[in-house]
């Protein structure tokens, strides 16, 4: 669990009852390379693979965008969908 990260997948579902989205999320673990340095907030791809342990069956293939902290070490809201 060392090299394990945690990804949240955002989703929006259509309820056809109401006639509009709900959002959900599926908390998905996926192996960390020591090559990437990952923080809170970064956006990553990832591919699957074959499985590591019990629960982890992706890797991490880049990272799309790294997530923007201040001077403080806070983050920071970035806006937009």
């Amino acid at each position: 669990m060392k090299r394990t990260i945690i990804v949240r997948r955002d989703y929006l579902h259509w309820i056809r009852k109401y006639k509009r989205f709900e959002k959900r999320h599926r908390n998905i673990p996926v192996h960390c390379s020591p090559a990437f340095r990952v923080r809170d907030g970064d956006l990553v791809t990832i591919g699957e693979c074959r499985p590591i342990s019990k629960t982890v069956r992706f890797n991490v293939l880049k990272i799309d965008k790294q997530a923007a902290t201040t001077d403080s070490g806070k983050k920071t809201f970035t806006g937009g969908l």
